[in-house]
């Protein structure tokens, strides 16, 4: 009788184990509200310990097909053998789930309707490479003891299919008493769900940080709310510091450039690389702002890569050239790196010395020297990610043909006008179109007011797409600036008494 007991003791607490089993998968799946039809939604898990972030994507089949999820991007961050960081993926229900590490797809056959949730989890752990650090820790997912940090590039599935409109993200668990920002809602907490477009140009820009180090201050400007993110565990460069200056200063001048003072909040993070490197920094353009990682002190190189990435609110982001491949970043980043150069002379903070400087050793030397010059736009991106030339050129070709273009709007009219004017006028049209992007017909018919007659449109083939470098011995410029070839490649230089702020007013 004793046996018989404990054997049915042991039954019925086997009972109370699985009633209390379902019962807390009922919760927690009740804690998951089922997205609308057109929405993608992101669960996201985290112990704050681990390198391993849990996913749930929660979304509705409408009918019994299959549905295929390309994960990552293999140049930026460089994540070619995705089933070393995506782990333990399953769907739940009846439905069946077939991977290709070589195509980096997640292939889900639906045989039911219903809702559909796909578990994953990514190791993010922190990759030990000072070679790499900059485009590990920038486009990668990294996470380890105390620190979350991650951009929208690898941690978002890509689809094919024009189903969703719609991404959300959410947390289901989290460190509770960790500092945590969302770059959608910087007063938002883990467990408000964020609604994004379900498009690249709103998924890469994405940005989330949750961290025991992480600083969260916010400054009103000229009455806009600015949020600035630093790290408590940098205590030796004091960039925390000094980056207060072009909160303060620079961004201000930025938006006046533009005209523009909309907008809720910006956004300045700047995050100390995990990886004890050598002084250096890569950065992010967001939507309402903007995210760099570093090491080392504020210095020209740093300040200047910050106002890259604080001009990418506006060109780039708010006001981009749509390409197929990077055909068209002659714009997106040659434009965008021209203007904030020009802003920074505007601010003081580029002199006469390091504006010269920077126009001939980073730009016209390195680029009518390099052997990849004149390859055409549409073969950048092949080796973008993988060849430093490469990735020069859209950034080179761009900023030496709008300062060429700045010089010839400046003499057509007769020095009342320049390449502000111009962008100007092309945003403004841009956002009373309410387009997302501008193409060559936009960009066209906003120069056409400002060089009558001139042919920007066969410039642009042949220039910025077909490669063709700008002959400098024939090309007219304003009085102010000289180039010369002594050296086999155009050189400029500033004639006497040259005031580059009254310049770059």
């Amino acid at each position: 009788m004793k046996t018989q007991k404990n054997s049915q003791d042991s039954f019925q607490f086997r009972i109370l184990l699985l009633t209390a089993a379902i019962l807390f998968s009922f919760h927690s799946a009740k804690a998951q509200i089922i997205p609308p039809i057109d929405r993608l939604d992101y669960h996201l898990s985290w112990d704050g310990i681990s390198s391993i972030l849990k996913i749930d994507l929660l979304y509705q089949a409408t009918t019994k097909d299959s549905l295929t999820f390309v994960f990552g991007n293999p140049e930026a961050g460089g994540q070619p053998r995705i089933f070393e960081i995506l782990q333990n993926v399953k769907i739940d229900g009846s439905d069946s789930l077939a991977l290709n590490p070589d195509t980096r797809e997640i292939k889900i056959y639906h045989h039911s309707k219903r809702p559909k949730k796909l578990h994953f989890e990514m190791d993010c752990r922190l990759i030990k490479d000072k070679r790499r650090a900059l485009p590990n820790e920038a486009f990668r997912p990294t996470l380890e003891k105390g620190f979350l940090y991650t951009l929208g590039y690898q941690l978002f599935l890509n689809f094919p299919e024009q189903r969703f409109k719609h991404i959300g993200i959410v947390w289901d668990k989290w460190p509770k008493n960790m500092p945590y920002f969302v770059s959608t809602d910087p007063k938002a907490k883990p467990n408000d769900l964020q609604v994004i477009a379900a498009n690249s140009a709103e998924m890469n820009v994405f940005m989330l940080q949750m961290s025991d180090d992480l600083v969260i201050k916010k400054y009103v400007i000229k009455g806009i709310d600015n949020y600035l993110l630093t790290s408590k565990n940098d205590t030796t460069s004091g960039l925390p510091k000094d980056i207060m200056s072009l909160m303060e200063n620079f961004i201000p001048k930025v938006r006046d450039f533009w005209q523009d003072y909309t907008g809720p909040f910006y956004i300045l993070s700047a995050i100390q690389l995990r990886n004890d490197v050598e002084s250096k920094m890569t950065g992010m353009g967001l939507r309402n702002g903007f995210s760099v990682r570093y090491r080392g002190p504020l210095d020209l190189y740093k300040t200047r890569i910050i106002s890259h990435e604080i001009s990418h609110t506006w060109i780039g982001t708010r006001l981009k050239y749509k390409s197929i491949k990077m055909e068209n970043n002659w714009f997106n980043e040659g434009f965008n790196d021209y203007i904030a150069v020009y802003n920074l002379v505007r601010t003081g903070l580029f002199d006469e010395k390091a504006f010269v400087n920077y126009m001939n050793e980073e730009n016209l030397k390195e680029h009518y020297n390099s052997p990849v010059a004149t390859i055409h736009g549409d073969s950048i991106s092949n080796e973008f990610f993988t060849n430093d030339l490469y990735e020069k050129i859209p950034y080179q070709r761009g900023f030496i043909y709008a300062f060429y273009l700045d010089n010839q709007i400046r003499l057509a009219t007769k020095g009342k006008r320049n390449i502000r004017d111009f962008l100007v006028a092309l945003y403004a049209e841009n956002r009373k179109q309410n387009n997302e992007t501008i193409e060559k017909a936009d960009f066209l018919k906003a120069i056409a007011p400002f060089l009558p007659g001139k042919d920007i449109g066969k410039e642009i083939d042949t220039y910025l797409l077909d490669g063709k470098l700008i002959d400098f011995k024939t090309a007219k410029l304003i009085d102010a600036f000289r180039i010369t070839y002594a050296k086999g490649w155009p050189e400029l230089s500033l004639t006497e008494g040259t005031n580059l702020k009254e310049i770059y007013k």
